[in-house]
């Protein structure tokens, strides 16, 4: 954990470190969006005897008006950043810098997806490999082949490009191990698909050990399929764990690298995996449910020999940290060793391939930007987490019972998330047992919306995580027999910013007797 300033002097430096983190990402982003709007002119220009001359002239121009908008944001960009190098840092500075980053991401957020329409508006969902008069393939013409890639519910060149894209940016040793990797239309749709490829295929010839806090929705699903073979664990219970896959030898093995949970529970998969690797002696699959790490798990690193009976798929919902912050398309991805290609007959026969426009409406992978994202991510939620553990540590007759988040010392897997350098970008607040009730936790949603208004503090009550602005949220309402919990999902805000949300809480804290 970085040292937190002590003098006002250092907060406001720290804050107009951040800004210029934050016109460095919008910065790629811009350019990002003209560099996919530059590529879809020079593929219509090569197809435009295909396209019909009007059609043409409309979206070349529509494109080039795109990236017209482009260039004026990224001269705004560009003057920011000279402001930003020769000013002394104020509070009046990081306010306005605040701003004028929003302002480009609002252009990015509301852009994103037309941009995708654009890209795509030629194309065919069934492109023509041939033709005798006229392509019905668009800007992809002379690049479709018959039975491979001329029905894009199945596949599309698009995905494929991105799949590559991921997988060379945030899988570490995919150079090293065969590794595939296959978009689809959401977290779940990827979910869904890994677990009708178990289904249908016949894989689960023993049993199945997952962890307590899998995500409600898979869980149910994977506890339905195979009622009479699950094995459920703590995943803080790391010798439990290693006694059931040393002995009982499961099938397959399902954990959250972080659990989306009340407990916010981190299975100890640096001890887990290895154990995995020595014990299985006949096929064996892991799965990982990678949402809430992403990149910065490397499960590949402790994997495997080639003669290996261990099969690794990892997956992980699009919607959160891979838009940085903009929130705008649902996707998801795979990512699997020693599965073959056998994934991607599934995602085509079940129908959860990735839409071609959403695809090109997702932003281009970039490890060195995610990375610095997330530590930002994590660095705000600490702040949050300890700022509200210590006021509960000091206020014991409180309501308020502790704050689960695994970069704080009172949590079960602190002993091997400690060194975890991202815990998360969200924490959950649990009240004494007396007190959780939905009409309590809705009062409480309720009450800092209130005190946010009054204080002119943004903060949204809202689903999901690892958006920019944070976000209160009480999950899993409707979901028996899963428990629902306060989550606070902390945003990206800039360090002055931050410490008003700390404060916010704490004034709700304060204030909040149910």
């Amino acid at each position: 954990m970085t040292k937190e300033p002590s003098t006002n002097n250092e907060l406001l430096s720290v804050a107009i470190h951040d800004c210029k983190n934050d016109l460095d990402e919008v910065r790629y982003l811009v350019i990002d969006s003209m560099s996919r709007l530059n590529k879809f002119l020079r593929d219509i220009k090569k197809t435009r005897k295909y396209i019909s001359l009007s059609t043409y002239n409309d979206k070349a121009t529509a494109a080039r008006e795109y990236i017209q908008l482009c260039a004026t944001e990224l001269q705004q960009i560009n003057a920011s950043y000279k402001i930003i190098l020769n000013s002394t840092p104020t509070y009046e500075l990081v306010v306005e810098s605040t701003g004028r980053i929003l302002s480009i991401r609002e252009f990015l957020r509301t852009h994103q997806a037309l941009f995708g329409a654009l890209i795509t508006s030629t194309d065919w969902q069934s492109p023509s490999f041939d033709h005798s008069l006229r392509s019905q393939a668009g800007r992809q013409t002379n690049t479709i082949y018959a039975t491979i890639n001329d029905y894009k519910r199945d596949r599309h060149e698009d995905a494929f490009r991105y799949e590559r894209t991921f997988v060379r940016e945030y899988v570490d040793n995919w150079i090293k191990f065969p590794v595939y990797a296959y978009a689809t239309s959401s977290g779940m749709a990827a979910f869904t698909t890994i677990l009708n490829f178990l289904l249908l295929e016949k894989k689960v010839k023993r049993k199945v050990l997952i962890g307590n806090s899998t995500w409600f929705e898979n869980k149910a699903l994977i506890t339905t399929a195979f009622a009479d073979q699950i094995i459920s664990v703590n995943e803080s219970e790391t010798p439990k764990i290693l006694n059931v896959i040393k002995n009982i030898k499961p099938s397959v093995i399902l954990f959250d690298s972080l659990a989306n949970s009340e407990g916010v529970s981190v299975p100890d998969l640096s001890v887990i995996i290895p154990a995995i690797v020595k014990y299985a002696k006949e096929e064996t699959y892991l799965i990982i449910d990678n949402t809430c790490l992403t990149c910065m798990l490397q499960p590949l690193k402790h994997v495997f020999g080639k003669r290996s009976p261990v099969r690794l798929i990892v997956f992980e919902s699009l919607n959160k940290y891979h838009q940085f912050g903009m929130d705008r398309v649902t996707a998801g991805l795979i990512w699997c060793y020693g599965v073959g290609t056998k994934l991607s007959d599934y995602r085509e026969r079940l129908g959860t391939n990735i839409l071609d426009s959403v695809v090109m409406s997702l932003p281009s992978p970039n490890r060195k930007l995610l990375h610095r994202k997330l530590l930002k991510h994590s660095r705000n939620a600490s702040i949050v987490a300890s700022c509200l553990q210590s006021w509960i540590n000091l206020h014991p007759e409180g309501p308020f019972a502790s704050i689960s988040y695994p970069g704080l010392t009172n949590h079960p897997s602190y002993d091997w998330a400690k060194d975890m350098i991202f815990h998360g970008s969200f924490l959950a607040i649990e009240l004494k047992k007396q007190y959780q009730t939905i009409p309590t936790y809705q009062r409480f949603i309720k009450s800092v919306i209130t005190i946010a208004k009054k204080k002119q503090i943004q903060i949204v009550a809202g689903t999901s995580f690892g958006l920019d602005t944070t976000r209160v949220y009480l999950t899993a309402l409707r979901s028996v027999p899963t428990k629902p919990f306060i989550r606070v999902a902390v945003g990206t805000e800039n360090r002055v910013a931050i410490g008003k949300i700390a404060d916010l809480f704490i004034e709700v804290f304060s204030r909040f007797y149910p």
